[in-house]
C-alpha cells in the first residue's frame, strides 16, 4: 500500500454492492454453505431465496431493491458464507480490466479512493488475491 498508505479501498459499509444491479449469481457449493448456515435443506433455502435467470440461478432481490439477505445496519445475513462475488467486491474482472468501469465504479462505491489509479487498484487486487486465495 504506497500512495502514502492511503488504501485504494476502504469498506464503508454502505450497502451499495448489495443491491441488486444484474444479480448476485451462486454456484451450487455457495448454496450449500448458505443453506447449512441458515439451517435449511438446499431445496427450502433455494425455493426462499433463490430464483432461474438467463445467467443462472440468483439471490432473490427483495422488494426494496437490495439482496434477500441484506439487512438493517447494512449488514450481510450470510456474511461469514457469502456469494464469491460479493467477497470479490470491489475487486472484479471488469474493473480490473476497463480503466473507464473502475472510473464509474467510484462514483457508486464511496470505498473506493477517487484518486487511486487504475495501475494501484489492479496492483491492490493482486495483493488481495494472494491474501486471500481468491
Amino acid at each position: 500500500m504506497s500512495r502514502d498508505q492511503q488504501p485504494v479501498f476502504d469498506c464503508q459499509q454502505c450497502g451499495d454492492c448489495c443491491s441488486g444491479r444484474g444479480g448476485i449469481h451462486v454456484k451450487p457449493d455457495e448454496v450449500e454453505a448458505m443453506a447449512a448456515l441458515l439451517k435449511l435443506s438446499v431445496e427450502d433455502f433455494c425455493r426462499a431465496y433463490v430464483e432461474a435467470s438467463a445467467l443462472g440461478p440468483r439471490l432473490t432481490i427483495a422488494a426494496n431493491g437490495f439482496c434477500i439477505f441484506f439487512m438493517e445496519g447494512n449488514l450481510c445475513r450470510v456474511h461469514p458464507v457469502k456469494p464469491f462475488i460479493c467477497r470479490q467486491w470491489p475487486f472484479l474482472p471488469v474493473l480490473l480490466v476497463d480503466p473507464d468501469e473502475l472510473e464509474h465504479a467510484k462514483t457508486a462505491c464511496p470505498g473506493i479512493d477517487p484518486a487511486c489509479s487504475h495501475e494501484d487498484f489492479v496492483a491492490e487486487a493482486m495483493r488481495q488475491g494472494r491474501k486471500n486465495n481468491l
